[in-house]
């Protein structure tokens, strides 16, 4: 049996001040466009704030999402590495996020010269 799986990595760069050319707002149809085009089942994304995870949630209404922030579960305002999924085709099992730091498990721990919080989510899927 051959299964076939289209995964996608997408940096949303933060949202930039509305005046500015790289404004969520000048970006985020291009985004939607861009990622609807090629209907990935696994959508992983970085540096997004939760205005841009619930714009992307709107537009993709088939997707479900898992992931935090980097300063932990608890703060919604920092930057996200969120996992989209396509609810239809698979089905998150289990899913976690570590901080890539001498402190994996301590939320917000930052090492190694870092100037913020650095994660990776992870999620298995069936």
């Amino acid at each position: 049996m051959s299964v076939s799986l289209t995964v996608m990595t997408f940096n949303l760069y933060d949202d930039e001040p509305h005046d500015s050319p790289n404004s969520w707002e000048k970006r985020r149809d291009l985004c939607i466009s861009v990622i609807t085009s090629y209907s990935p089942i696994i959508l992983c994304t970085q540096q997004g704030v939760k205005t841009q995870l619930d714009f992307l949630q709107q537009g993709l209404p088939g997707y479900d999402q898992f992931g935090i922030s980097r300063k932990g579960p608890q703060d919604s305002t920092d930057e996200h590495c969120t996992i989209f999924y396509d609810k239809e085709k698979v089905e998150l099992l289990e899913g976690g996020t570590f901080w890539l730091s001498e402190s994996p498990s301590v939320p917000g721990s930052i090492s190694w010269g870092s100037e913020v919080p650095c994660i990776a989510t992870w999620a298995i899927s069936l």
